[in-house]
């Protein structure tokens, strides 16, 4: 039967308090984010939204009123957006509301607010660059036909210029002017910071003092803390400035004072730091072994639950930037989705409820292509042992992908879509792994989550909702 995404938009709005009620609203993959004035309006009828046909479940976490409805968020969002006011944003846009929230919760926030909107973007690019490996290697699409070189723009350009997307989701969070911030982006991806010996000047300096010589593209951090700075300096010269000459002079003195601070102190500072985290998550996966990756597979559904996995993301993203491929954060991912489609199997297995058996294998395979939720919320996490089967399975899946060295060469989505993306340095081996990883990690979900039902083992309660 097809959902009736009309009728789903308006009693969630309704649900929420109003459309005055919403602040902000934006979607992940699977989920309606609500930044709400007053959330004990929308806490009040979280039972009656989690009723709504086509709910899977609603998560309050980090400030926000999370309605999580799988795959077909963004049909509903759709609807959402044209049913609010224009006084509210549909488009993931957060201001700088922190002071009435916990700094956790407001970290979180812009973590997720900054990088969820970029996602479509990496995807595309890295899974592009995962398919033109794979193309050459089978000799499809030599890499020096023009065909090849066209396509691979959309790889290189997606991640060459990230800074500037980076920047535009960084100054809707952090309250500044977007351009703005854009145009820092694209000041450092200048060909002329790194050509400036083709202008005949030895090294580039501002008042005497040079600028180092750093390669921003695909770089995330320096953008970061630059719009953090400037959220400042813009707002400085907002209000000292007169009314008759702020539109003009607040924009060329804020990017007079940031650009020298940017290219001589933040900007290698932030490149540092990028690289030494990037290096840090090497140094894990080469020294922690499968320890650290069965660990985090094992807790990563708790993190998701709770709405700590937002770190993940820039985790990620400076791994593959720096070093070209990650080895800790996606294969646990990897594990944990595919444990928690065998394990919401299991559980439907074990029912005597037919209609519960169709739930869950349509849960279970919309995890298997990435998209988990369905198979979290609506089936594991009820269960209490279906959860806890998908943590165990997920660890023995992620010890495997970490004894024999897993690597994602692409940012794709962690599942068994994201195959191309293990297509690499370490050849064809390595996607033997990783879907050895994938089909062990289902398995032994599913054979624990057997085992503990029989046992009577109910697992963790965990709460997605909190007060």
């Amino acid at each position: 039967m097809a959902k009736d995404y009309q009728a789903m938009a308006t009693q969630i709005v309704d649900y929420v308090g109003g459309g005055d009620n919403v602040k902000h609203v934006m979607h992940c993959a699977t989920r309606l984010r609500f930044t709400l004035n007053d959330l004990d309006a929308a806490t009040k009828n979280t039972d009656a939204i989690k009723a709504i046909p086509g709910v899977v479940d609603v998560i309050v976490q980090n400030g926000q009123y999370q309605v999580c409805i799988g795959p077909d968020v963004s049909n509903v969002f759709k609807i959402v957006e044209g049913m609010l006011p224009k006084t509210s944003d549909a488009s993931g846009d957060v201001a700088s509301e922190g002071g009435k929230k916990k700094w956790s919760d407001r970290f979180f926030e812009v973590v997720s607010g900054i990088f969820t909107p970029v996602v479509p973007v990496l995807m595309a690019s890295g899974m592009m660059g995962a398919i033109l490996t794979i193309l050459n290697l089978v000799g499809v699409l030599p890499e020096d036909s023009p065909t090849y070189y066209v396509l691979n723009i959309i790889y290189d350009a997606g991640f060459y210029f990230l800074p500037i997307f980076i920047a535009y989701n960084a100054a809707r969070k952090l309250d500044v002017t977007p351009l703005l911030a854009m145009l820092l982006g694209a000041i450092m991806l200048h060909p002329n910071l790194s050509a400036f010996d083709s202008l005949g000047v030895e090294q580039l300096s501002v008042f005497g003092i040079g600028i180092p010589t750093v390669a921003y593209s695909k770089t995330v951090l320096p953008i970061i803390l630059g719009v953090w700075l400037m959220h400042y300096v813009e707002s400085f010269f907002n209000k000292i400035m007169p009314a008759i000459i702020r539109s003009f002079m607040a924009p060329v003195l804020t990017m007079l004072v940031m650009t020298p601070i940017m290219l001589i102190v933040i900007g290698p500072l932030g490149n540092e730091i990028g690289n030494m985290l990037g290096g840090a998550v090497i140094w894990m996966g080469d020294n922690l072994g499968f320890f650290a990756v069965a660990l985090l597979a094992f807790f990563t559904p708790v993190m998701i639950a709770t709405g700590t996995h937002s770190f993940a993301f820039p985790v990620i993203v400076a791994s593959i930037t720096t070093v070209g491929y990650d080895q800790l954060l996606m294969p646990s991912m990897c594990a944990e989705n595919l444990a928690m489609a065998g394990a919401a199997l299991a559980v439907g297995m074990l029912s005597k409820d037919s209609g519960k058996l169709g739930e869950s294998i349509s849960a279970s395979l919309s995890a298997v292509l990435g998209i988990s939720e369905p198979s979290m919320y609506g089936i594991n996490i009820p269960s209490g042992f279906g959860f806890l089967g998908a943590m165990i399975g997920g660890g023995i899946g992620g010890a495997f992908a970490g004894i024999f060295g897993l690597r994602l060469y692409a940012i794709a989505s962690s599942s068994a879509i994201g195959i191309p993306a293990m297509f690499g340095d370490k050849g064809i081996m390595n996607v033997v792994v990783g879907v050895a990883t994938l089909v062990i990690s289902f398995a032994a979900a599913f054979l624990v989550t057997m085992v503990l039902a029989k046992a009577n083992i109910k697992g963790p309660s965990i709460k997605t909702v909190k007060e």
